[in-house]
């Protein structure tokens, strides 16, 4: 793909266009970038729900703050468009048949995982490497996502490898 390239003439600098955008080479781009794999939870009215991400990033320790990103098209939008609490559970080294299990549509995601039953509010994974557990603080639509910024509540961890995604596969560090 080439660029058209032409000169402003009042700054004398070069203006680039850029070639026809391809989502697909955005999408292998960012499959090359090892990330944490995450397992989203809460319960609406009594109903547990959740979706995997590898979309997590932490925002701010001071309000202690970490956003999430969940696409519009998952069956579990509806609910996490209004629910008042989350929890993001970091999942371990040997976790990855959860992970598939969790972005499968149509199945019962909860029959893969234990819960730890301290948290009544909010389904918290059992085994995880670590469990950050908060209130939503907002949430803002972007693009075809839903970001959730998550106030952080609680966190418990344990000293286990985490679970590593990269290039469509599940790694392990070295």
């Amino acid at each position: 793909m080439s660029a058209e390239v032409a000169m402003n003439t009042a700054t004398g600098r070069y203006l680039t266009s850029p070639p026809e955008f391809d989502p697909a080479e955005l999408r292998r781009a960012l499959a090359m970038m090892g990330t944490s794999v995450t397992l989203v939870t809460t319960s609406v009215d009594g109903t547990p729900f959740g979706f995997t991400a590898n979309s997590f990033t932490s925002v701010s320790v001071s309000p202690p703050l970490v956003a999430v990103f969940l696409a519009e098209t998952a069956d579990s939008y509806p609910a996490f468009s209004r629910t008042s609490h989350v929890a993001v559970n970091i999942l371990a080294d040997g976790q990855g048949d959860i992970a598939k299990h969790f972005a499968t549509k149509g199945v019962d995601k909860f029959a893969a995982v234990e819960l730890h039953h301290e948290f009544d509010h909010v389904p918290v994974v059992t085994g995880a490497m670590a469990s950050i557990v908060g209130r939503v603080h907002e949430r803002w639509t972007v693009g075809d996502h839903l970001m959730i910024i998550v106030h952080v509540d609680d966190v418990t961890r344990s000293d286990v490898e985490p679970l590593v995604y990269q290039n469509r596969q599940f790694r392990k560090l070295v």
